[in-house]
């Protein structure tokens, strides 16, 4: 069961867990850190790690990719025998952060972590920089639009795109099409509410985190700068009227204000938002590609579920699609075990590896010439009309306005939902963000 290996950390727990790996790092203090070996095959490891029984450790928090990694770790050691992994899975993103500043602060995180995009800033000077002349760096599509000020620090595992999923036998009882456009999606969501049979949009709004496909994504398609936040780094008032927040939060509380999303948007968590959904009673929900499997491993078909990227232009326009390359895999610079690491992240892009990683998880690849051929998705290629567009995170400046602003898109888009007028917000944000920036002395 992968349940019984997922290690939800307590503070008692954590500190624990420090002093174990404390107690490891003695056993091996006779021996220096090693350095990446330049000379040393990509998909295995040095020779002198060949010499010895080691053990690797690796953190993530994504559950789908730990089911398919922890199957394939006897794989990897059958190719390197001496070499052990131990795959650490969290509760969430959240919790493998508290866990990862605590060890940070030991010096003692694992070998190799799988970072959100957002975090490498927050580790970045304890983890190793990767020789972008290596074969695994330049076959990956997405690396080298993460460098960070000439610095490659992780390799993207997967990218995936944000859709809005529905229930193809509700827009067919109905007579709906898919909405081509922002004001065709608001009617077509107040036609199923008409209906008086099913909640045209399920929003778990109990949870913070739904809202993110409109609060968090939105502002990057309307302004259609893939670089916002880094640039709102650089302004005074960025939430003003004109900006992609601002113009953006005005559709989306249009969409708020139409009441869409059930008699109880903020009643209900994302898991309870989902079931509705999949029992039928919702007709529509916005999530990422992640979701899919989810839905396939409960509902055991696809024959009612089909999906479209969220229509945020206006008649005529190109619509965008937000895409996000995810799940980096990054090396704890002062491992002990660097050449070892470094042939597990290799082997993890080998093709048949790989490629099954794809079909388990239905994401799509970072990788030239590896695709993946689900047929849900090759159908949405062939229908879709809307380009690609991609998620950065903010630079440094953008980082530390963040912490010091408390900046958090959907916390707003929580308040939205209660009713609370977003421009109120957006002004006082405002205020904040310009008195940050001078306390901050950022240009």
């Amino acid at each position: 069961m992968i349940s019984s290996k997922i290690k939800k950390w307590s503070s008692l727990v954590l500190a624990a867990a420090i002093v174990c790996s404390t107690f490891a790092g003695c056993a091996g203090a006779g021996t220096a850190p090693e350095s990446p070996s330049a000379a040393a095959p990509e998909s295995s490891a040095s020779a002198a790690e060949k010499q010895e029984k080691i053990t690797i450790t690796y953190a993530l928090a994504d559950p789908q990719d730990y089911a398919y990694w922890d199957s394939k770790a006897e794989d990897f050691t059958a190719k390197n025998p001496n070499i052990t992994v131990d795959i650490e899975c969290f509760g969430g993103t959240d919790e493998m952060m508290k866990n990862l500043k605590i060890r940070q602060a030991g010096n003692e995180l694992p070998d190799i972590i799988q970072l959100k995009p957002d975090f490498i800033n927050d580790f970045k000077t304890y983890l190793m920089e990767w020789d972008k002349n290596e074969d695994v760096v330049k076959k990956n599509t997405f690396a080298l639009k993460f460098e960070q000020e000439g610095k490659l620090y992780g390799l993207p595992l997967r990218s995936f795109s944000e859709f809005v999923y529905y229930k193809k036998s509700i827009f067919k009882e109905l007579g709906l099409e898919i909405p081509k456009t922002w004001d065709d999606f608001i009617k077509t969501a107040q036609k199923i509410n008409e209906s008086g049979k099913y909640i045209p949009i399920a929003m778990g709004g109990k949870d913070i985190w739904p809202v993110y496909p409109f609060n968090e994504f939105m502002p990057h398609l309307i302004s259609n700068d893939e670089k916002i936040l880094s640039n709102i780094a650089a302004q005074d008032e960025p939430f003003s009227k004109g900006g992609g927040f601002y113009d953006s939060y005005a559709m989306i509380n249009d969409l708020y204000r139409a009441n869409v999303m059930g008699p109880d948007p903020l009643g209900i968590g994302a898991d309870q938002a989902q079931q509705l959904f999949e029992a039928n009673k919702a007709a529509m929900v916005a999530l990422g590609q992640w979701y899919l499997p989810n839905y396939i491993e409960r509902m055991q078909n696809t024959d009612d579920i089909g999906f479209f990227s969220l229509p945020v232009v206006g008649a005529g326009e190109k619509n965008r699609v937000m895409t996000m390359a995810d799940n980096f895999l990054t090396i704890n610079k002062d491992s002990k075990h660097i050449d070892a690491a470094k042939a597990f992240v290799s082997w993890s892009f080998e093709d048949e590896i790989y490629a099954g990683y794809l079909k388990a998880t239905m994401n799509n690849s970072t990788v030239q010439g590896i695709e993946n051929d689900n047929p849900l998705f090759k159908e949405y290629r062939e229908q879709s009309d809307s380009d690609e567009f991609m998620f950065y995170p903010g630079n440094g400046d953008y980082t530390k306005l963040v912490n010091q602003t408390k900046f958090d898109s959907k916390s707003i888009g929580q308040r939205m939902l209660s009713g609370e007028n977003f421009a109120d917000i957006l002004g006082e944000l405002n205020g904040k963000w310009k008195q940050a920036r001078t306390e901050l002395g950022i240009k």
